[in-house]
Order: structure tokens, then sequence, then C-alpha cells
């Protein structure tokens, strides 16, 4: 069955593998929004004539995950074809987690876990998830910071990196804008906690073993972090952090 979209003025044919249920898929939604506020507030001049859905993955509680996709778009100056395959997966949330103790260096805290996609069964990065589709960022990022370490943070704690960086211009950081529409939306959290609680984190197991995650915790030293791990999450929230700090815009 085919179904249709609204990019501009046109009703745009979205066919292929599950396309009812990927027409209704949070990100797919707002991919399809993204595209049509480009052409009617900044009169960008490209159409997109028909988007076939290529793949899709389900996941076991029968929610759509995962949606590889084709977009034909053209420049209608030129004619020109615009690269328009999409893996579609939505955004994600990432926090950077700074310990401070009296008498210790700065600490950051890093999860290892396994990683399949780039064959390493104890790879390094920030506590990270995927949204639910709440549109509540910090709300997620508090969640998934006690599910993956087992601290309590309140939201009012975390500081949206992204949001003081770009405002509302961006969603997030973008790690690989030619071929998915993943976006970071990076937290930081400064934590002050005695010597002994810091040292109670050190290779603590965590994560939900139910939903298949194994993950060890692991800290560093804030000043030698991006030589811990070759992390995109943890190298872009170092980068704004540093950035941030030094225009005044966070303490």
């Amino acid at each position: 069955m085919t179904h249709h979209v609204r990019i501009g003025q046109q009703q745009v044919p979205v066919s292929g593998e599950n396309s009812d249920k990927v027409v209704e898929f949070g990100p797919f939604k707002e991919w399809v929004a993204r595209l049509d506020k480009a052409q009617r507030d900044r009169q960008e001049e490209f159409d997109v004539s028909k988007i076939a859905i290529q793949n899709t993955d389900v996941f076991g509680s029968g929610k759509l995950g995962f949606v590889k996709l084709k977009a034909d778009v053209t420049f209608r100056e030129t004619g020109k074809n615009v690269p328009g395959i999409v893996f579609m997966r939505g955004g994600s949330v990432a926090m950077m987690i700074v310990i401070k103790s009296e008498g210790c260096k700065d600490k950051l805290l890093l999860t290892l876990q396994p990683r399949v996609p780039v064959a390493s069964l104890a790879f390094p990065e920030l506590p990270a998830g995927m949204l639910d589709g709440s549109g509540n960022f910090a709300g997620t990022a508090a969640k998934e910071i006690y599910e993956e370490t087992g601290l309590s943070i309140k939201e009012n704690e975390l500081i949206d990196l992204t949001a003081k960086a770009y405002g509302e211009a961006w969603q997030g950081v973008y790690p690989s804008a030619g071929g998915c529409d993943e976006f970071l939306r990076l937290f930081a959290c400064i934590k002050h906690m005695p010597q002994g609680q810091v040292r109670e984190l050190e290779g603590k197991l965590t994560g939900l073993r139910d939903h298949g995650e194994n993950i060890t915790l692991k800290l560093v030293d804030l000043e030698n972090a991006w030589k811990e791990a070759p992390d995109a999450k943890l190298l872009s929230s170092l980068a704004l952090y540093q950035a941030l700090k030094a225009n005044n815009q966070i303490e």
C-alpha cells in the first residue's frame, strides 16, 4: 500500500516495507516536518518526488526500531539529484558526568559495554540512550544515567550543552549527517562525591541485564579523557564543555 506525506506543496508517496508503520514512526514524522519547514520557511528550491522504504527492523515488543529508506530529491533549478539514502533511528542523549572529590583530580565516568558494530566487547563511551519520543531530553538523560551507572541525578542538575551552544537551531550534534538522521543531545553534570563513593564506582557492574545490557563503569581523569575513548559523544561533549566555559556560558 502507498501512503502520502505533505512536504511543501507536494503530496509525496511513501511505499515499501511496513510503510503503514513508517509514516507513524516518530523519527520519520520529525524528518518529514523538517523537510516541510525547509521548503516553507526557507523556500529551498528542491522537490521530493517519492520515498521508498527499503528495510525495517522491529524490536521484540513489536515497536518499529530502525528504518532504511531512499528519498528521490532534486534541485529545481538544475534538476540534479541529491543523495537521499537514509538510515533512520531517531535521536539519542549522552551524559558527561564530571565527578569532583576533595583532594582528587576531576574524574569522568565512562561505561564499558559490548558494541558489536565496531567489533568491541568493552567499548569505552559516555552513558547514553535513545530518546523515547516524549521530547523530554533531560528526563531521558536522567533515566539513562540511573540505568547505566546507578547514580540518581535530578533533571535540574543537568546542563544541556547542545541547547546552550545552538539554541533551537539544531536538535543536537549530528555524527553522520551524510547517511543517518541520528542526533546526539549532549548533557553534562557536575557531581560532588566523597572519595569513598568515588572508589565504589570503579569497576561496578550495571545496566539492565534483562535488556541485554552488560556494563562496567570506568573512571578516568577528566584532563586525559580525550585519550581514553574514541567515542564521538565524549569528544563532542568535551569540545562543547570547554568552549562554553571559555565563553562564560557555564561555570
